[in-house]
């Protein structure tokens, strides 16, 4: 469907995030990782179905490659995810999985030491929700701690993409 002057939905969406994802390019090397985030976005649908999650964690480590940590740098790389990966669709949430590993890869690439986590938790009518999120230093990165709290961990992937005792 097109509006009037506007073009498609799909295309207003589009150039909107085209607009705030360049607000948020500060240096050249901000645009590559959104370019490459993007380019993740669009793969880990399709690895997600042919990979098991240890092994995808496993791909999405950088961290032999890591530069001194930063806290611009990190701060930069949750900030350009953030964005990546958000959704405008009130029904069509962004995927916290696809989100959670962009965000554990670059953030092992900026020099933190993330930790990937994979919950539970009873919804409405009782149907299960899953939810994924990276902690660093044990607290979480673009996420609020309290409702976080309501999800029983099933999975905690460290550093390295070895999964890890479940706290």
């Amino acid at each position: 469907m097109s509006g009037p002057a506007g073009g498609s939905t799909a295309m207003r969406t589009a150039r909107r995030r085209a607009r705030l994802l360049a607000g948020l390019i500060v240096r050249p090397g901000d645009g590559w990782l959104a370019v490459r985030m993007v380019g993740w976005r669009l793969a880990l649908p399709v690895l997600k179905r042919r990979m098991t999650l240890p092994r995808l964690v496993s791909l999405m480590w950088q961290g032999e490659q890591a530069r001194a940590p930063s806290p611009e740098r990190q701060a930069r790389v949750a900030e350009l995810t953030t964005s990546v990966f958000r959704s405008d669709h009130r029904d069509r949430p962004g995927n916290c999985l696809d989100r959670s590993l962009v965000l554990y890869r670059y953030l092992s690439a900026a020099g933190a030491d993330p930790k990937l986590m994979v919950g539970m938790r009873r919804g409405e009518q009782d149907a299960l929700r899953g939810h994924a999120w990276v902690t660093v230093d044990g607290e979480p990165v673009e996420e609020s701690t309290e409702p976080l709290e309501e999800f029983a961990r099933l999975a905690s992937f460290r550093g390295d993409g070895v999964a890890a005792p479940v706290r």
